[in-house]
């Protein structure tokens, strides 16, 4: 599988999606931030579910959008932040205290990331989330070379 570049997927099932964030998980350098960008119920939380058994984590992932952060340990640390609660102001995103907890190697995933402050200009990948009929369109955008 190569390094993806700016294509579309279509994920037919759950399955799917979450084997395509496995799949991924191999072309996440340590120490990156990836942007999930779609909908309620397009699929992100689930492409996170396979990314994180990529980082060999072996416990339930469950959607952070009451708890904002979840932090998952593995090979890899998964911080999954849903900002959808999130006003977008500077004040809220510092509360978090991510830099806190960014310790290598990790994997910083936000879901609702116009939410924080300059997350989509600074991040290594954005994905995007679409649902067309009962399948999930699912476009992979590198920001930066490896």
């Amino acid at each position: 599988m190569e390094r993806p570049t700016n294509d579309e997927i279509v994920c037919k099932t759950a399955d799917n999606t979450e084997a395509l964030g496995e799949n991924f998980s191999k072309f996440v350098a340590a120490d990156s931030s990836i942007a999930l960008i779609g909908d309620l119920g397009a699929g992100k939380t689930t492409f996170v579910k396979g990314l994180a058994r990529g980082f060999g984590i072996g416990e339930n992932i469950n959607s952070p959008s009451f708890d904002i952060l979840r932090i998952y340990r593995g090979d890899v640390t998964l911080l999954h932040v849903d900002a959808y609660r999130l006003d977008g102001s500077e004040s809220a995103a510092n509360a978090l205290l991510l830099e806190d907890f960014l310790v290598h190697p990790h994997c910083l995933v936000v879901e609702w990331p116009e939410r924080l402050p300059n997350f989509l200009q600074t991040c290594d990948f954005r994905i995007f989330f679409a649902v067309d009929g009962h399948c999930r369109k699912i476009t992979l955008e590198a920001m930066r070379k490896p």
